[in-house]
């Protein structure tokens, strides 16, 4: 009897240590939840340089012409590729309760990249139809691209005067 329940319990505790082994080298090496200071959180701001980027109002490709709103604007950037400027006028748009809304879509997610190409296509009618080079800003009103921008010093200047308008206003 005495021997049996020494096997019950040494089984016991070797299953439990393989378990153990199990889920902590599953949460080290494959989900990077233990130890991995670069883990993505939960966060919905980053900063870079000392700058933030809101990312409150992200949306994924594929959504782009299904928004509410009649009329809104979509920037498509790629994190590695968006300057202190362009982060700074960002933050400043997104902290003010502007009339025209401003989504935002990182093509570096993997959900993103199908609309990552060496051309652009500034006339898509849908989100498949949807070909970005660079840091662009669109504008949709009524399903229908009606600006379509790629240029960083033109955005930042597009932005700043909608913002300028909207202080405006108030």
């Amino acid at each position: 009897m005495k021997q049996e329940v020494k096997s019950v319990v040494i089984t016991v505790i070797c299953v439990g240590l393989i378990i153990a082994v199990v889920y902590l080298s599953t949460a080290y090496f494959l989900t990077g939840e233990i130890g991995n200071k670069s883990k993505i959180t939960k966060k919905t701001t980053e900063s870079y340089s000392g700058l933030s980027l809101n990312y409150e109002n992200m949306i994924i490709a594929g959504k782009v012409f299904d928004m509410k709103e009649s009329s809104y604007m979509v920037i498509f950037f790629s994190q590695d590729k968006i300057n202190d400027e362009l982060k700074s006028t960002l933050s400043s748009y997104d902290s003010l309760g502007k009339e025209t809304k401003l989504y935002k879509v990182n093509i570096d997610e993997i959900i993103n990249k199908y609309v990552k190409s060496d051309e652009q296509n500034d006339s898509a009618t849908n989100s498949s139809e949807l070909k970005i080079n660079k840091t662009t800003l669109i504008t949709i009103t009524n399903g229908k691209i009606t600006s379509y921008i790629t240029d960083n010093d033109t955005i930042i200047n597009a932005l700043k005067e909608l913002k300028y308008e909207f202080v405006q206003k108030t």
